[in-house]
């Protein structure tokens, strides 16, 4: 876990494991745990693998960055998949997720 979100650190935004404690503004990313695959044979796992979500807070669309979230996950050897804009009324921002 550690070295994900140093990897992630290194896109140069705020980023926080499950929420961050203190104000920030958007741009900013949150990483959570998102369950675990699992390999399972002869009653033993064989390979577990564990997955993550990644959530890109925004207000105004920036296709560059998450072309670069896109690149980091994929160079680190992360197939992900991309959730559409989710606009959050509550919070006037937009959110997009990516899940690995």
């Amino acid at each position: 876990m550690t070295t994900m979100y140093q990897t992630l650190a290194t896109l140069g935004k705020p980023i926080a494991y499950g929420y961050h404690s203190k104000p920030v503004t958007v741009p900013y990313l949150v990483l959570l745990g998102a369950g675990q695959d699992q390999f399972e044979a002869d009653n033993t796992y064989y390979v577990t693998a564990d997955r993550y979500r990644l959530e890109y807070y925004f207000k105004k669309k920036d296709p560059d960055f998450e072309g670069q979230i896109e690149a980091l996950l994929l160079s680190n050897g992360f197939k992900y998949e991309k959730s559409e804009d989710i606009y959050i009324d509550s919070e006037d921002v937009f959110e997009i997720y990516y899940t690995f």
